[in-house]
């Protein structure tokens, strides 16, 4: 049941007193969403349950809940649910990240500040420590995919796992904010066998890095990421086979001082396969 006040001499519903009974018991009326939702003052008492394929975002902003208010958040849909600080503080032991069937809830401490205590997670114990799966994205024939809202505070570093090659093509990555394209200043070195090839080294001029030559027969490729979400350089290593039966390792590095919070990958055919983004913690 969604916050109220009540009355002297006010004579409650059978329906209205459910309602409390199982809020009471941590429950309470349910809203469902399909999108990113910021949350409004009636969602005191409620269950927020996000059911969306896409990574999506709940943002907490300050002035609408009051000291001792909850939120209990629920993710049903196969894309993570990321709870993210707008204009309130938000502050958990755990993580902010919610994979599918995971939940938790929004303990407010004061207007503009709250707990998020998760309840179960996937990664065995939080979001600053261990791997948690952020999203899994699928991509069917595409030339190009835009995948948004995966880099966030929660984790400094994050793993890329490329299962693609239904087509042989070449890949290369964009960092992306804002739900637009970074285009500049990417630098590469190239690592293949016993030869090491500089694309773009010590220059700012390449417009992306390189994510895989992708063959039918060799498609895994594990790619590390560092820092996406702070505003100093990012970097990117990988590793991938290749059609001629070699492993190839490229270093790279993002100039920008910049927040990305995802990306984008251009494909030179159409690719079909997935894409894991999983986040880790190095402490």
């Amino acid at each position: 049941m969604a916050k109220q006040t009540f009355t002297t001499g006010q004579v409650l519903t059978a329906a209205q007193m459910t309602s409390l009974q199982q809020t009471a018991m941590g429950g309470g009326s349910a809203t469902a969403k399909t999108a990113s939702y910021v949350l409004v003052a009636g969602d005191a008492g409620t269950t927020v349950a996000m059911n969306a394929a896409g990574a999506t975002t709940i943002t907490v902003n300050t002035g609408l809940f009051a000291a001792g208010d909850t939120v209990l958040i629920q993710n049903l849909g196969a894309g993570t649910c990321t709870i993210t600080a707008g204009t309130a503080t938000v502050n958990t032991a755990g993580s902010l990240a919610l994979v599918q069937y995971e939940s938790g809830i929004l303990y407010f401490t004061a207007t503009g500040a709250a707990i998020f205590n998760d309840y179960v997670q996937a990664g065995g114990g939080g979001g600053s420590s261990g791997l948690t799966l952020i999203s899994k994205v699928s991509i069917s024939a595409s030339t190009s995919t835009n995948i948004d809202n995966v880099f966030s505070a929660t984790y400094e570093n994050y793993r890329i796992i490329g299962n693609l090659g239904t087509n042989n093509c070449d890949a290369e990555l964009q960092l992306r904010v804002g739900g637009a394209n970074t285009t500049t200043n990417y630098i590469t070195q190239r690592i293949s066998g016993t030869t090491t090839t500089a694309a773009a080294s010590n220059n700012a001029s390449a417009s992306a890095w390189m994510f895989g030559e992708i063959d039918s027969t060799k498609s895994i490729q594990v790619h590390d990421i560092t820092g996406p979400f702070l505003t100093q350089r990012t970097s990117m290593i990988g590793s991938y086979g290749f059609s001629s039966n070699a492993l190839r390792t490229y270093y790279q590095a993002q100039t920008d001082n910049t927040s990305f919070t995802g990306f984008n990958l251009t494909f030179s055919a159409a690719c079909t396969g997935t894409i894991a983004i999983y986040g880790y913690a190095i402490t």
